[in-house]
């Protein structure tokens, strides 16, 4: 066996083992919360599988990214001080130059594997809420606010995650007429959610949390089986308001932000290929794809 068979065989036995120990976890969760009668699909399994596998390299295509648009940064702002200082370019300037091509081929190496977490990243979220739910279930007074804290702010990610399940599933084109109604179903579901939650502070908090728990369970089977379109029941979200989708407006404005910043740069006097260089600079979306 070669060196990188050798690798990638202890790779696979090492995630073997994480999804393991996480559907152990998982099982344990359940039949804590009242869950004992649901058998977990193995297309969960699959996907928190796929999901371990691909984030290190979705780290490393973040961090790739980064440094790539700080060479740059850096590059023309030195370019510049050199330009109105009227002296040598600064060797560290054609290090950060250098360094461009390396790291986006590092991005573009990394992307395909790492674009893999992002798609089975509902998954991950949907096991943290049940776990968060557990946790809360079997907590004790003295740490029951800290751990229904701790359910919130899980359900909280969840949500952003099924908001945009339509585009990280990677099914549906862009500018496909399928998303209005896929949106519309999203933010049904987080609807649910939210309407699930509120029970934490009225009903009874066993129940509302397996209440959560159930949904969540719900929702990480049927996207692993690739129903984006029907994450919960018709029958469960008859009646309901959809949630409004905050991801375009937090686009909107980063564009602003952008726009502001190049017209900033326009009253400052700066040569225009500076401007072009700020102008084009775009920090990359967590989630994309």
């Amino acid at each position: 066996m070669t060196l990188k068979g050798a690798l990638r065989a202890r790779r696979s036995r090492r995630l073997r083992r994480s999804t393991d120990l996480e559907m152990a976890r998982l099982r344990a969760d359940l039949d804590r919360l009242g869950y004992g009668w649901w058998p977990v699909p193995a297309r969960v399994r699959v996907a928190l599988r796929r999901a371990h596998a691909g984030q290190a390299p979705w780290v490393v295509m973040l961090l790739a990214s980064l440094m790539l648009g700080y060479s740059v940064v850096m590059y023309f702002a030195m370019a510049v001080a050199s330009d109105i200082s009227n002296r040598p370019v600064s060797k560290w300037a054609w290090v950060f130059a250098a360094s461009c091509p390396v790291l986006a081929w590092v991005c573009g190496r990394s992307w395909p594997y790492g674009r893999v977490f992002v798609r089975n990243l509902l998954t991950l979220e949907c096991m943290a809420v049940i776990h968060a739910c557990a946790e809360a279930y079997a907590a004790g007074h003295d740490t029951k606010a800290h751990k229904l804290r701790e359910v919130s702010a899980s359900l909280r990610r969840l949500e952003a995650n099924v908001m945009q399940a339509y585009g990280r599933s990677g099914r549906v084109p862009p500018f496909s007429p399928r998303r209005r109604e896929l949106r519309t179903h999203g933010g049904q579901v987080v609807a649910k959610l939210r309407e699930a939650e509120a029970e934490l502070d009225h009903g009874q908090l066993s129940v509302a949390l397996g209440e959560l728990a159930g949904l969540a369970a719900t929702i990480a089977e049927q996207y692993a089986a690739g129903h984006i379109g029907a994450l919960l029941p018709k029958t469960a979200l008859e009646g309901r308001k959809p949630a409004r989708d905050r991801e375009l407006v937090h686009v909107a404005a980063a564009v602003l932000l952008i726009a502001g910043g190049v017209v900033g740069l326009s009253f400052l006097g700066l040569p225009d290929m500076a401007t072009a260089a700020a102008a084009t600079e775009v920090p990359p979306l967590y989630g994309c794809g």
